[in-house]
């Protein structure tokens, strides 16, 4: 429901007696302007409440002024150099005592080589402590940037003369990237293992970055950037061609951004969690992985930060991971999956599990497999594991062989899908975000719908109800 989180919290503080200092906003992600318009407004309401209240107690400071940086930074420049090599990703603060340290086992392709996406198959294991996680768990990974890109960055910077000096940081605990920073600090390390260069830029980045252009057509176009009122120029020139931050430095070369502003400009790389496609145990982990490039609009070709990472990557590499919790409950029941293309990542390991199930004769269940992929010889992941399998019964869709989409394949085999809603089988979806999770959900509606002889708000409700009780699972991205 539309802002149901605000408008809960919102009627429990009136309820506990809290009044109001002015009307609350809500905001709409979907809109043309983003939730940053609304905020804009919001904002206005505010600082009128607040010059009306505490006229003689408050200055406003200008929308022009660079505010001090909350994150410090500092050049030891009389302190001898820390060459890159010898500053590892893997040895860090931790501050969570999370961390992993994990080797490469395999990393191997597992769509054929004339396809387009590239899937691979990454096995991780040797690990320094033994693993603990459950199926349905993530393992998230800490990228790196290409040095190339790095070495770029410094030179746009001019910082080649204190790139490899110790840094001295002073940072607020609570402001520590996830994982905590690399030890024994410097700029390129900095850069390397922390700021997210190849990040598109928030419009933060311009309402800031301006300031340090001394081109002054640089800056006005900058500052223009970074105004609510030009979202539309704002996204056709970021995000929609997904220009990176390092390519506006690059474009606006008169842009060069003070030391001490660096951690408030430039956002921290965030971890990327994949999820976990084995049945648990504590030595190894499995994941399936697309490798993102694509070209956009202005004809560039765009690869995903963590992916590009991983390629680099050579066998019996330690790195760093971290296991999430997803707190994922399959029913113990019998099961409609439905994976299209990765999404089949998590269901392998749920297959896993009722396959071993089966062979103690230790409560396995039947699970009805949907999958969805282009072409059986080309990206057909794990498929050739299916048969082996006891309890499952897999229907595929392959959409460039004129299987259509797994919301056709459900509809076609509504029969066996109504009977197992019938006797109280659970639904589990797993895959993109995007049309497909909708039109699934409106499929199985039609599949109750027919079984039922119900109304759409019967129907609805049927819905709503399975997945309170655990039944109805959707997990995309």
């Amino acid at each position: 429901m539309y802002n149901l989180a605000a408008r809960k919290l919102h009627a429990r503080l009136r309820q506990l007696g809290a009044v109001e200092l002015c009307p609350r906003v809500e905001c709409d992600e979907q809109s043309p302007q983003g939730q940053e318009a609304f905020y804009e407004t919001w904002e206005k309401v505010v600082f009128d409440v607040l010059k009306k209240r505490y006229a003689d107690k408050i200055s406003v400071i200008p929308s022009d002024t660079v505010l001090s940086p909350v994150r410090k930074l500092k050049v030891l420049e009389n302190r001898e150099e820390l060459k890159i090599e010898n500053i590892p990703s893997i040895e860090r603060t931790d501050p969570q005592n999370k961390l992993i340290k994990i080797k490469l086992n395999k990393i191997e392709r597992i769509t054929d080589e004339s396809h387009f996406q590239e899937v691979v198959h990454v096995t991780l294991g040797n690990s320094e402590t033994p693993l603990k996680y459950k199926v349905g768990d993530c393992v998230s990974f800490y990228p790196e940037n290409d040095p190339k890109d790095v070495q770029s960055f410094i030179n746009l910077q001019g910082w080649n003369d204190i790139a490899d000096k110790p840094l001295q940081l002073d940072i607020p605990p609570q402001m520590d990237p996830d994982g905590g920073w690399v030890k024994n600090m410097t700029l390129r390390s900095l850069l390397t293992y922390h700021l997210d260069i190849m990040a598109v830029p928030p419009r933060t980045f311009f309402q800031t970055s301006w300031h340090f252009a001394s081109d002054k057509r640089e800056s006005e176009k900058l500052q223009e950037l970074g105004k609510y009122s030009e979202s539309e120029q704002l996204y056709n020139y970021a995000n929609r061609p997904h220009r990176s931050i390092l390519e506006v430095v690059q474009e606006f070369f008169s842009l060069k951004i003070p030391l001490d502003q660096v951690l408030e400009i430039i956002p921290l790389i965030r971890p990327r969690q994949y999820s976990i496609c084995n049945i648990p145990n504590s030595s190894t982990v499995e994941l399936a992985v697309a490798i993102v490039e694509y070209s956009t609009i202005i004809r560039r070709v765009r690869k995903g930060l963590c992916t590009s990472w991983l390629k680099r990557l050579k066998t019996s590499d330690t790195i760093i991971v971290s296991l999430s919790l997803n707190e994922l409950k399959i029913p113990r029941s019998d099961m409609i999956l439905v994976g299209p293309g990765t999404g089949i990542a998590p269901i392998r390991s749920i297959i896993q599990q009722n396959d071993i199930n089966h062979s103690k004769g230790n409560d396995g269940h039947e699970y009805l497999l949907f999958t969805g992929h282009r072409n059986r010889e080309k990206d057909y992941l794990f498929g050739e594991e299916w048969p082996k399998m006891k309890g499952l019964k897999v229907i595929d869709s392959f959409s460039r062989q004129g299987g259509g989409y797994v919301q056709d394949t459900i509809w076609k085999n509504k029969e066996i899908v109504g009977q197992m809603l019938k006797r109280g089988a659970g639904v589990y979806l797993c895959g993109s975000s995007g049309k497909m999770p909708t039109q699934v959900r409106l499929t199985i509606q039609h599949v109750l719908q027919e079984i039922y002889d119900w109304d759409l708000e019967q129907v609805k409700a049927e819905l709503l109800k399975m997945e309170k009780q655990g039944r109805f699972i959707q997990e995309t991205w």
